[in-house]
């Protein structure tokens, strides 16, 4: 049996966050991570400007890291496409190197970190919670941190959507195509479809996309057969795709809602963060932001000795209206005549890509007293 005043399931960038946080102020904290070492995750991996300022906060810095700077966004569908600059100064680097980062942070700041740990389930009681862990361990912590991403947790009450798999592949580019993405996100539509691709550091281009499962299954396995539905239905993709040499045997998965998700549950004894607590639609690129985000509010008030319950409202008001915009455009943007009127408003406005970038944006202001 051990005891900590905090613990933390999940080391990806919401739980290193929080421990992090925590640790910082003085608070008891351990962090539990089931993977051994650094890994790749399914994500878009574009850090957005308020993933950047708290990044700064943390002390990780992306640019020393390798982050590749993106300060434009193209958005296409099979018969056109328009560009924009962004408002902002953004950067994409592989969730490799940052979630590593963030972990390293929070075990330099004082989080005690248990690596190569699974949880198997959490049971509350009158003092707090118990957390049965898979090496036969037993940690009794008075403050329960949720970051376990898109994977549930037996004990925590958590229905959502799972129509969705996300997929991500690596991709080495031909040197043309390396100089037409550069300083560039590249953003693909089709029909219940999303395409993200980008440069990250050392060369590669990451590839996301959001598929529904009964389309996946049509597709098939591998990326053989990814590769040649994408760029059947999609000929400024393919030009993208053409002599690019993919870096893994196939694409990683998962499974995840589609448009957006906000959890709703009334009452709450646990601090939910980054996808357990809220999932926006991934081409906003402020995913990482709203598990930052989340994880600086929840760590605010754990210090103020504030309860869940206040930190679930806190948190819904600063997600909420991302959320609802970025799942509107969703929905529109997944079939043929929203995605038509979208493009063919973006072309005659252009502000508007620029208008929907700033709105679904996060406001992130905390106090680091």
């Amino acid at each position: 049996m051990t005891w900590a005043e905090t613990v933390v399931i999940g080391g990806g960038p919401a739980g290193s966050a929080a421990a992090c946080g925590l640790a910082r102020s003085g608070r008891d904290v351990m962090l539990i991570e089931r993977t051994a070492k650094p890994h790749h995750k399914v994500c878009g991996e574009f850090l957005s400007v308020e993933t950047r300022m708290q990044l700064q906060r943390l002390g990780v810095d992306p640019l020393a890291l390798g982050a590749v700077p993106i300060d434009h966004v193209a958005v296409h569908s099979s018969r056109r496409s328009v560009s924009s600059e962004l408002p902002f100064r953004a950067l994409s680097l592989s969730r490799y190197r940052l979630d590593d980062a963030l972990l390293r942070c929070a075990q330099s700041t004082g989080a005690r970190l248990n690596r190569n740990v699974t949880v198997k389930s959490v049971m509350q009681d009158a003092s707090g919670w118990n957390v049965f862990c898979d090496n036969g361990n037993t940690i009794q912590c008075r403050h329960l941190v949720v970051a376990t991403g898109k994977l549930g947790l037996r004990g925590i009450d958590d229905t959502r959507d799972g129509s969705m798999v996300g997929l991500k592949m690596h991709l080495r580019p031909s040197l043309e195509v390396h100089r037409a993405l550069a300083g560039r996100v590249e953003l693909f539509f089709l029909d219940g479809c999303y395409i993200g691709l980008e440069l990250i550091e050392d060369g590669i281009a990451n590839l996301c996309l959001v598929v529904p499962r009964a389309t996946m299954a049509r597709i098939g396995p591998g990326w053989h057969a990814l590769h040649g539905h994408l760029a059947s239905a999609l000929p400024s993709l393919a030009e993208r795709l053409a002599g690019a040499e993919p870096l893994w045997d196939k694409p990683m998965a998962v499974v995840c809602p589609a448009g957006g998700h906000l959890h709703r549950e009334q009452k709450t004894a646990v601090f939910r963060v980054g996808d357990r607590l809220a999932h926006i639609p991934p081409f906003t690129g402020d995913g990482l932001a709203i598990a930052l985000g989340t994880a600086a509010l929840a760590v605010e008030h754990v210090r103020l000795g504030l309860s869940p319950e206040a930190y679930l409202a806190a948190a819904r008001q600063l997600t909420a209206s991302p959320i609802r915009l970025a799942s509107v455009v969703s929905r529109l943007a997944m079939h043929r005549g929203g995605r038509n009127l979208m493009l063919g408003a973006a072309a005659c406005a252009p502000g508007l890509i620029e208008t929907i970038v700033r709105r679904t944006r996060l406001i992130l202001a905390f106090d680091d007293s």
